[in-house]
Parts: C-alpha cells; structure tokens; sequence
C-alpha cells in the first residue's frame, strides 16, 4: 500500500512558546472552554484515574462543539498474547466509558486515532501546539508547546484537523449522529415558532387562565412553509445516506438491532416525506391584505373619487380582515395538525437518535 506523505504548513503571527514543569502549559486555553465556539482536543493518551481534563469539558455551553481525537495506549493492530489483548481490553474498554458522548453536551463526539501522537489543545480563540498530552499526568513532566492567538491560524488548524486527523479516525459511534441532532433541534425551532404565533394565553388579574387560538392575529407567512419543506428536504437526504451506509456493511457484520434501526429509519423517512400541510393552513398563509386592498383600490380607481376615497378604503381594509378571519378559522384544525405532526416528528427523531447512540463501532476494540 503506498503512503501518502502528511505534510501541512500554517504561518502564525501571534505565538509564544512555553515550557512548563509542575503545571499545564495549556491552562490558558482550559480557561476559555467555558466560553468557547468550539474545543478540538488531540492527544496521544487522556488520564486514566484523573477526569479533572475531561470534567473541564463539561463547563462549555450547550451549543459548544466539542471534539475529541485520541490514541489508546495498549491497543495494537494485532496480538501475539492473551496477556497483551487483555491488556488492550482494559485499556479500550477504559477510553469507552470516560469518552462517553452522553456524559457531556449533545455536540460532543469522541474520536480514535490508532496512529496519532500530535497534541492539539484549542478553541476558537487560543490553540496549543506541543509535547503536552491532554492529561493530567503531563503536569509532572518537562512539556515545551507554542500558544497560538491568531485567528485566521486556529481556523486553519481547525480545518487541518478535520480534513487530516478526522479522516483517521474512527468515531465513537458506529454512525453519526450530529446531522440528525441538528435536524432534531431545527425542527424543534420550527415547532416553537409556530406554537408561538398560533396560540395566546389569557390571564386574569396576571395569572394565567388558559390558551386561545390566536384566529386572525396569526402572524405567519410562506417563509414557514419554505423552512419546513426545506428541512424535510434535507432530513431525507441524511436518512437515505444512512440508511445506505449501514446496508453497506457485510452482512456478517450486521448485527440485529442494526436490521430493526434501519426499517425504524426507513419509517421515518417516509413519514417526514409523505406529510402535505394543509390547504387551508396555505391558504391563510397566502393571504396579504395589502395586497388585496391594493388590488382592489386599483379595480375601482374609477369609482374612489376625492369625497368617498376614505369610506373605500375602510371597506376594503374591513372586507380584507373578514376574509383573513375566515381563512384563519378554515386553518384552525389545520394549525393543530402541523404542530401536532412536527411534535411527532421530533419524538420519532428523537428515538432513532438514542436507537444510533446505542451502537458502538464495533471497530475500535480489536481484542475479541
């Protein structure tokens, strides 16, 4: 197999170069987790007993994108004895449960690179390059590294990892599932916007005593539509290529729970692909009354002289109202089903991820 030879280059203006013993020479960037757009970790090795790296993670926002590549000191690409795949075992089987994803924020994901020895630590505002793993132990040994604050070279670094270091990788999960967590919260935002505009709640004296359908006060357009159908689009298109990626696994490797996600995700695909919103729910949403009232000052021009101009307009803006009023209460059970559908597609979502989180790539541990 001939090698392709890994050689990338990035110029950096704003650096400077630590060497440390007794301490983290990357404290810095550990101090801008919480704050950060993203953290990308490359490490030969994390802690085996010590999870203070790890729980320092877990001060990041929600939104925070974090990953994490890493080797698995023990782990060969094969074994001349039982004490070594043992060995191995522990090791692995160590790495899977401290870089489990469901310990930390939903865009988590934990990656194994069985020929890394690169140390990366960084985020969108400061990045460490050196010999420090992302260990505590690396404390107690003489460390030298270069801290970077150039932004346009983060992003660069940024782009290199991903490109080089992911497409080494195998990830922790046996498929991904970040574009379907992605899918899960637009469609969720979706959701929300519409249950917004489409209910009130009326209180009495400041407490809250029920919800109204909001008729003709619905502030909504086409765009809903057009972001809807956009997503389902794009939902689809995720679920085809997974589902064409697990069928593309020899059928030995297939394992039963992986045949039932992909009828579960088939199910869904076609769920999300068959739904129509309801006329009558386009029909309101249509409906400008400008542009009606426009319209209809511009059929009766003739008519609209000086003395009766007024009296025209008040019609037609009273008749537009009446006709929204109408459209909204033709919409009414059509409103209630597209949120109660997106509801449930988000529910279903929401179970094929948590079916995906279940397998494990089977990968990663060689020893059995």
């Amino acid at each position: 197999m001939e090698m392709t030879l890994l050689r990338k280059e990035i110029e950096i203006t704003n650096a400077k170069i630590v060497m440390t013993r007794d301490e983290l020479g990357y404290s810095e960037v550990l101090e801008d987790f919480s704050t950060a757009e993203f953290i990308y970790i490359v490490t030969y090795n994390i802690s085996g007993n010590n999870p203070t790296l790890l729980d320092k993670l877990k001060e990041a926002s929600e939104d925070t994108e974090i990953k994490v590549f890493t080797n698995i000191p023990s782990r060969f690409n094969s074994y001349f004895a039982d004490w070594a795949s043992s060995k191995a075992r522990t090791q692995i089987n160590t790495y899977l449960t401290r870089l489990n994803p469901d310990q930390f924020n939903e865009f988590f994901s934990s990656y194994f690179v069985f020929n890394n020895h690169a140390k990366i630590i960084m985020t969108n505002n400061i990045a460490y390059i050196g010999s420090s793993n992302f260990s505590s132990e690396s404390a107690n040994s003489i460390e030298a590294g270069v801290i970077i604050k150039d932004e346009q070279a983060i992003l660069q670094l940024k782009d290199m990892v991903n490109n080089e270091v992911e497409s080494q990788a195998e990830s922790y999960y046996a498929y991904d599932i970040l574009p379907l967590i992605f899918h899960a919260r637009e469609l969720e935002e979706i959701r929300t916007f519409l249950s917004e505009n489409i209910w009130g709640l009326w209180d009495m004296h400041g407490v809250e005593q029920g919800q109204y359908y909001k008729g003709v006060n619905i502030i909504l357009d086409t765009k809903i539509i057009a972001a809807f159908k956009n997503l389902t689009v794009d939902i689809e298109s995720t679920l085809s290529e997974l589902i064409q990626e697990i069928e593309s696994k020899e059928e030995d490797q297939l394992i039963c729970s992986e045949n039932v996600v992909i009828e579960q995700i088939l199910d869904l695909k076609n769920t999300i692909s068959s739904y129509e919103i309801d006329q009558e729910v386009v029909d309101f949403l249509e409906f400008d009354e400008s542009s009606y009232i426009n319209k209809e000052m511009h059929e009766n021009a003739i008519l609209m002289t000086e003395d009766v101009l007024d009296e025209y307009v008040h019609d037609f803006t009273q008749r537009a109202f009446e006709i929204k009023d109408e459209l909204a209460t033709e919409a009414h059970a059509g409103f209630i089903e597209f949120e109660s559908f997106l509801t449930s597609a988000i529910e279903l979502l929401s179970a094929r991820i948590e079916d995906l989180r279940s397998l494990i790539n089977y990968r990663i541990d060689n020893t059995r």
